[in-house]
């Protein structure tokens, strides 16, 4: 079923903001009416939400948005699948729907502040209305559990947005959020230049959005690093998958297959993932006791894929295996030790601006 509100003007719009969707109208709501006010500033925007057969109030309140935004000429188009088939499969499906130069990919659950709207579309938009010579903005973020307004909390050094030039700094600055949904603004036009592989192929990896980041890091000229945290990211919803499958053996064979021979590329996603992200996570489930991440399989699949790297063993192993106290204690203090790494790693990092 598909809705288009796009004005029949030929033009491409300048960004798709894709929007995937199954089963929350609730969390829905409140993004759409985030979005919603600053989309009429915009009309070289696209809103696209991908429905993947929700059986809640999802079609409704997507009907609601889009007549309202036609009448202001904005472009909203609501694609709804008859049975649901998979995130995955609908991430790759809101790529290839897609019609703007450039395309941000939004979960349903998370935000997209007031105001970040005219943030984004400065840097994406040249002086002549063209789209920008950039291939990616990683937009920042904080997480958020319950009010996305009392729990917001900006950048500690007050800084506004970078510029990057160079390829390891982007990979060094974003890590292991190349696989945050939402945090990633691609050149879905200049990719389309680029040998990549379809989104497709990635279905079943629970990494889809790899397809369209890692190529354009490979190939990158200047991307663009918001460091005001305009997005608000909801935590807690994860469930369903392995973490040591998805993050651990997925990653890692498709970072190094996405980055052939560049190791200066590849090594700050893997090690900080392995280092910080890891160390989090896991104390993250077992203190949840969700067990549907495969927190007792881990250390196996883990085992395998990184346990050549020294990191592993000193970072994640015991914080898998000590009793919870200690493991939180263990993790605070390896936090701080990754920290400084990453910081040694950007010199420069401070500045308000570049």
């Amino acid at each position: 079923m598909r809705f288009d509100g796009l004005p029949n003007t030929g033009a491409r719009p300048l960004l798709t903001i894709a929007i995937p969707t199954y089963n929350r109208a609730e969390y829905l709501a409140e993004l759409l009416g985030s979005l919603e006010p600053q989309l009429l500033a915009f009309p070289q925007v696209e809103l696209l939400v991908c429905d993947n057969a929700s059986e809640d109030d999802t079609p409704q309140l997507v009907a609601g948005v889009r007549e309202r935004l036609a009448k202001a000429g904005i472009a909203v188009d609501y694609q709804r699948h008859a049975a649901n088939i998979g995130s995955d499969a609908n991430f790759a499906f809101s790529y290839e729907q897609a019609k703007g130069s450039f395309f941000w990919l939004c979960g349903d659950d998370d935000l997209i502040l007031p105001g970040t709207l005219a943030k984004v579309v400065s840097h994406l938009q040249a002086a002549d209305g063209a789209p920008a010579e950039i291939d990616m903005v990683y937009v920042t973020s904080y997480p958020f559990r319950n009010d996305y307004r009392t729990e917001a909390h900006g950048d500690p050094l007050g800084r506004r947005f970078h510029t990057v030039r160079d390829a390891r700094t982007f990979a060094t600055t974003v890590n292991i959020m190349f696989t945050f949904i939402s945090g990633l603004i691609v050149n879905k036009e200049r990719l389309e230049s680029l040998p990549h592989e379809a989104p497709r192929a990635f279905v079943g990896t629970n990494l889809v959005q790899l397809a369209w980041s890692l190529p354009l890091l490979l190939h990158h000229r200047r991307s663009v690093v918001l460091w005001d945290r305009p997005l608000a990211g909801r935590v807690g919803n994860a469930n369903g998958y392995s973490v040591g499958l998805v993050f651990g053996r997925n990653l890692v064979a498709n970072v190094l297959r996405l980055l052939p021979n560049r190791p200066d590329l590849s090594d700050p996603i893997v090690n900080f993932t392995v280092r910080r992200w890891f160390p989090a996570a896991i104390l993250e489930i077992r203190s949840s006791g969700n067990t549907t991440m495969g927190i007792e399989e881990a250390h196996a699949t883990l085992r395998e894929v990184l346990g050549g790297n020294a990191r592993y063993w000193v970072f994640v192993y015991p914080v898998l295996r000590l009793p919870l106290p200690l493991a939180r204690l263990y993790a605070s203090v390896t936090a701080a030790v990754s920290k400084l790494i990453y910081v040694a790693h950007l010199p420069g990092f401070w500045r308000r601006q570049t």
